[in-house]
């Protein structure tokens, strides 16, 4: 099964791109341009290099939403799929191993929201709202349906907070095991 890993370096390349964003920016407050040599931001106006700082801190805010989404979906889709396999391990027989294959193809197309509802018996259900809560603004960044409205944005490090803590509960759980 993917780990937290995965999410840790996704965090870890925005933290990165966040920095790199960040001496950009003081760059050019400073008018310490040399640093800035060979880039996009010498080729304007002092302003236009700042809003194009602004829309990438913008746009990394809502790329790591998709990716650390992406991510987690990646570790409770597995995680059921491998739950689903436990079943094998009772005494086999035709209808068992239909229940396998049906879990297996199956929560591949569940709506998100109805695998996450699955984790509410051992997963605080605010934790798991929460995680709803990002899944809508997850969906909005990767759509922008207008006709949906805009959901409360969601900042970064509550995102990567929450999903690390489901991925840690679901880790705890006697379920788990070896995986």
């Amino acid at each position: 099964m993917s780990s937290k890993f995965s999410l840790v370096q996704i965090w870890k390349s925005y933290e990165v791109m966040r920095d790199c964003l960040k001496i950009a920016q003081r760059s050019i407050s400073e008018n310490n341009l040399q640093l800035l040599k060979k880039t996009i931001f010498l080729t304007g106006l002092k302003n236009e290099a700042e809003k194009q700082i602004k829309s990438g801190q913008n746009d990394a805010n809502d790329y790591v939403i998709l990716s650390l989404w992406a991510a987690f979906e990646r570790i409770i889709i597995e995680y059921i799929q491998i739950q689903g396999q436990k079943i094998l391990d009772i005494p086999p027989s035709d209808f068992n191993k239909k229940v396998h294959s049906k879990i297996e193809r199956d929560i591949e197309y569940r709506k998100t929201e109805d695998v996450l509802d699955m984790f509410k018996s051992y997963i605080d259900s605010d934790l798991i709202g929460q995680a709803k809560q990002i899944k809508k603004y997850r969906d909005w960044v990767a759509h922008r349906n207008v006709n949906k409205g805009t959901p409360a944005n969601v900042p970064p490090h509550n995102a990567y907070r929450i999903l690390s803590e489901i991925i840690d509960k679901l880790e705890q759980h006697s379920d788990f095991g070896s995986i």
